[in-house]
């Protein structure tokens, strides 16, 4: 997995640059301050008046100028919190946690001198806690990074908007199916390479559908495509798989990546789950199913809420409408960070700093890396050191969020919902359900009084079969408390206590056992309150991110750190953006329920124009078909990240994505009916030898790249092929359960035939096989992923108890469809097509050996054959065939 990268901010540990800065500080000459000097300063301490003697006396020696020592310039309070090469020496608010205190108050410093006296050292701890006052008000407001410093590097190529280029004549044109193939085969004549030939028409299918929907082709798919000779058959199956509802979960499950989707909360050890996430989840698959535009998409993620007023619906309209809905629950991909807070969290002393600006950062990483490809998170501490982004920028990205999120007034996670329904629909469900309530409170009485009458009648009963002779003595005994009763009574009370006074659970079971009337009442009462149950109204709880009232102020956290906040600032975006459109967000009314700055922001990055939004997803749509995006670096178009191998294409796919609706299946027909799409991965020795000579990392694709399955679809794949595949869509995640061994699989009694990505995902406990096929633990999100190769991997699929299931399933399967030649169709249904007769001559001498052995071992002919079948298709689902798509 790429992790951009998802690490929480702690203060770093003193380094000996500092500590050598601080001797400086501490070992120049002190000057007089009398104690009522320091007492009448502690009233009201400033920089200037009172911390700026003293520093000037021990350190502008070394600490001043154009070039201070060790980068350290102590002349003004925004040098102070700047700091030098060794980071900030000072945290606002807190001295006991800022190094020069530490230093200080232990007399470490200054070691060539006579330690701080008394009040020198309170002056400068009293200043710090109450919060580094200045005589200047514009201090703070000095150290801002000015604006301009967005505009230093706008001229980098993926800062300005993309311009469709004309599209380039090749010599090969016979080649050239679609402008895609233009560019890249000009881009392979320039090196004198051309592209390889065309893969064989069962490779091409079995890599479309791994692609599109994750499965793959069934043995009739794979024949009934052979058998069509028409000019546009390929082009009738891509469209066949974009059609299918199985698309959106396998390109879903891409977006949920970069969106950091798990159904747990992260952070803490109890890695809580979290019961309503997976709506989000099946809002992206419904997205992706519909080919929803892409700018729309983006829109109701970011500001779903704003976008379609759901605080106007939700106040006057009957009925919420499922647009409304749909939009709001987008908005859940702005809680897919880990965020483990709780109600008991305000007690916690910073907890803002702890708990709840990590969630914003991981928020704002996981939006510019998914959107727009940016490094956004390495400008929180600092301005970004090679893309020019300003410290600045970051916190005004940040405040477009900060009416939501408001570290200050934090929601607990599990609060943090709103219902799917109007304040009309709940005020009726509420009328309605008191009925209901009030309904059942009656059952509930008069089944309590049927209960009461048939209680004493067991007692009377029971009583009556006492002997007259001590029945009274009995009833004496039993009236009385324990300690009042005599040791005769005391006898009677134990033996007889349970027979007439029997508990309330006894009373359950004899009571509809010895009362055939008290039965019929009883189950009677059961129908009556299951149907006034049936009759409730419940609406879903959503996920979603919604805005806060009242004023909220975004402070510039100095060192990114939230116990030094600076100075505050407004909404924005970043300038280094060549954006026609401007960001424009005008503050709302006073009784506006949400600021609309999220939607200003949503339809800033969604413009058509905008230079990153199109080419990012355009370049993450082309790494999932060719495993490498034209861009390499998806998570960062910045200046570190890697030049695109085509320029021109790259910027004719954004233009066309845009001019086409923001359509996402455009562009993979495009792609996918492209000559370059269905070339070889294999070529002969000496194409290959040259090829690699000019271009080893096949950066202009000269061959198409094999691949391996991702986790996802390999676990689908073996599901399919076993007949055990169930493809219900939608609804709660299956839960998964460590065993005690320690692999992490599904917990019992739980349907583990359903498609992964409906699969439970728990940042602390993913699933054993998933996780060794290398799915994405979830720190924060997840850009490309890793495609290693380990022997734990091959162990999954030789020794799983569920591997071995499924193939013993597979094995019936086989044996079912394909009784008179099973081998065969084992090969078909793996492989996705024929084998060849040296590859059946293997496998039937395969199945033999290991019949015979089962047969030497005691098992009957007909036993040893299903094992031994059973154990062919074990090999085939592990086979690097089956395992890899070509």
């Amino acid at each position: 997995m790429k992790k951009t990268g998802g690490k929480h901010f702690q203060r770093p540990l003193p380094t000996l640059n500092l500590v050598l800065i601080l001797g400086v500080l501490c070992s120049m000459p002190t000057i007089g301050q009398t104690a009522e000097d320091a007492g009448n300063a502690h009233a009201k301490i400033t920089f200037e008046e009172h911390v700026l003697p003293i520093l000037k006396a021990r350190c502008v020696k070394c600490h001043a100028g154009a070039e201070p020592s060790q980068g350290l310039r102590l002349t003004t309070r925004r040098d102070v919190l700047r700091g030098g090469e060794s980071g900030p020496a000072m945290r606002i608010g807190a001295a006991e946690s800022s190094l020069v205190w530490e230093k200080l108050a232990s007399n470490e410093m200054p070691k060539d001198g006579p330690p701080l006296s008394a009040e020198e050292k309170g002056v400068i701890r009293s200043w710090i806690n109450d919060g580094a006052a200045s005589v200047n008000s514009a201090e703070d407001e000095s150290n801002e990074p000015h604006d301009s410093a967005g505009q230093q590097l706008n001229d980098h190529w993926a800062f300005r908007p993309p311009v469709r280029p004309q599209v380039p004549t090749v010599t090969r044109g016979d080649r050239v199916r679609n402008p895609v193939d233009a560019f890249v085969i000009a881009a392979l004549e320039t090196k004198g390479l051309s592209l390889s030939e065309e893969a064989s028409r069962e490779v091409i299918l079995r890599r479309a559908s791994f692609d599109l929907i994750g499965l793959p082709p069934s043995p009739d798919e794979v024949r009934g495509f052979l058998a069509d000779q028409g000019d546009l058959a390929y082009e009738r199956q891509i469209d066949r798989l974009l059609n299918s509802p199985h698309y959106g979960e396998r390109w879903g499950r891409h977006w949920l990546d970069v969106a950091g989707y798990a159904d747990s909360a992260g952070v803490l050890s109890e890695d809580r789950p979290l019961p309503t996430a997976f709506r989000y989840r099946d809002y992206v698959i419904r997205s992706f199913n519909i080919d929803k535009p892409y700018d729309r998409f983006l829109q109701e993620q970011i500001a779903g809420d704003e976008l379609t007023d759901y605080w106007t619906a939700y106040e006057q309209l009957d009925r919420l409408p499922d647009e409304v809905i749909e939009a709001v629950t987008a908005t859940g991909y702005l809680r897919c960070a880990p965020d483990s807070s709780r109600p008991d969290f305000s007690t916690i002393k910073n907890a803002d700093a702890q708990y709840f600006y990590p969630t914003i950062n991981d928020t704002l990483q996981i939006v510019s890396s998914s959107t727009m490809g940016l490094t956004l998170q390495c400008a929180r501490c600092h301005s970004h050191k090679f893309d020019p982004i300003p410290q600045t920028e970051y916190y005004r990205l940040q405040s477009v969020f900060m009416t939501a999120y408001r570290p200050k007034q934090w929601i607990p996670q599990m609060d943090r919902k709103l219902l799917a329904a109007s304040a009309s629909q709940i005020r009726s469900a509420d009328e309605h359900n008191g009925k209901l309530d009030s309904e059942i409170a009656r059952l509930n009485n008069e089944q309590a009084s049927v209960r009461t009458e048939f209680q004493q009648k067991l007692l009377n009963d029971r009583l009556a079969s006492i002997p007259e002779l001590i029945k009274a003595d009995v009833q004496n005994a039993l009236g009385k408390s324990a300690d009042q009763r005599t040791p005769v009574e005391m006898y009677l009370a134990e033996k007889f206590q349970a027979f007439l006074q029997p508990d309330e659970q006894t009373l359950d079971k004899v009571l509809p056992e010895t009362f055939v009337e008290y039965r019929a009442a009883v189950e009677q009462h059961a129908v009556a309150i299951a149907e006034q149950e049936r009759q409730r109204i419940a609406f879903d709880e959503l996920r979603a991110l919604y805005d806060q009232t009242g004023p909220v102020v975004t402070p510039l956290l100095r060192r990114g750190d939230a116990l030094t906040p600076g100075p505050p600032v407004e909404p924005g975006v970043l300038t280094a953006l060549a954006t026609p459109i401007r960001f424009e967000w005008f503050p709302p009314a006073a009784e506006a329920k949400t600021s609309g700055r999220r939607l200003a922001f949503a339809r800033w990055l969604t413009q058509p124009d905008h230079p990153l939004t199109a080419r990012v997803m355009v370049n993450r749509i082309w790494q999932h078909h060719f495993g490498v995006g034209i861009v390499s670096t998806p998570e960062d178009f910045g200046t570190l990240g890697s030049l695109p191998s085509h320029p021109e294409l790259l910027d004719w796919l954004a233009r066309e994505f845009v001019e086409s609706g923001w359509s996402i299946k455009h562009i993979h027909r495009l792609i996918m009916t492209s000559s370059t799409y269905r070339q070889r991965s294999h070529i002969d020795q000496v194409t290959q030898g040259r090829s690699r000579e000019l271009d080893p990392e096949n950066r202009l694709l000269w061959r198409q790249r094999m691949q391996r399955i991702d986790a996802e679809p390999l676990r689908d794949a073996i599901l399919c092929a076993a007949g055990l595949l169930d493809r219900t869509m939608f609804g709660h995640p299956v839960p998964v359960a460590r065993r005690a061994d320690g692999e992490v699989t599904i917990a019992d009694g739980q349907n583990d035939r359903r498609r992964s990505v409906y699969t439970q995902i728990l940042r602390g406990n993913p699933l054993t096989m998933l996780q060794a096929h290398d799915q994405p633990v979830m720190e924060t999100n997840c850009t490309r992923r890793t495609r290693s190769t380990v022997s734990t991997q091959a162990l999954t699929l030789l020794n799983s108890d569920a591997t071995i299931a499924w193939s013993t399933a597979f094995s019936q399967r086989i044996l079912q469809e394909a009784p008179d030649s099973p081998i065969a169709y084992a090969a078909i249904v793996a492989w996705s097509r024929d084998a060849t007769q040296e590859e059946l001559a293997l496998l039937n001498d395969f199945v033999t050996e290991q019949q015979m052995r089962y047969v030497s071992n005691g098992e009957s002919p007909e036993t040893s054959r299903s094992k031994a079948l059973a154990d062919l298709c074990h090999m085939l689902l592990a086979s690097n065939e089956f395992v890899y798509v070509d």
